[in-house]
């Protein structure tokens, strides 16, 4: 499929989105659908998605809210619990 790229365009083509490669079993996560967002394509592509987290996508999100919780409380323990002194520049 050609595409046309150019930041400093004023047309934006839209036809049917690209829904990716087929998946071979649907399983309990199933893969989200396409859409097209206006502002995203004055700069380039507008589609966004389709997602497809998976269990294994899902698990990396979960530990990673996880970790980022456990560093910003160890973060803020280390300023004494004070809030200003957190976001202090």
């Amino acid at each position: 499929m050609a595409t046309y790229q150019n930041i400093f365009n004023r047309v934006q083509v839209h036809g049917e989105p690209d829904l990716g490669v087929p998946l071979k079993s649907k399983g309990i996560f199933d893969r989200t659908g396409a859409f097209f967002n206006y502002l995203i394509g004055r700069f380039g592509e507008a589609q966004i998605g389709p997602a497809y987290l998976g269990t294994t996508g899902l698990f990396s999100i979960i530990f990673g809210l996880v970790a980022f919780e456990i560093i910003g409380l160890n973060m803020w323990a280390s300023v004494g619990w004070d809030p200003v002194e957190f976001f202090r520049l």
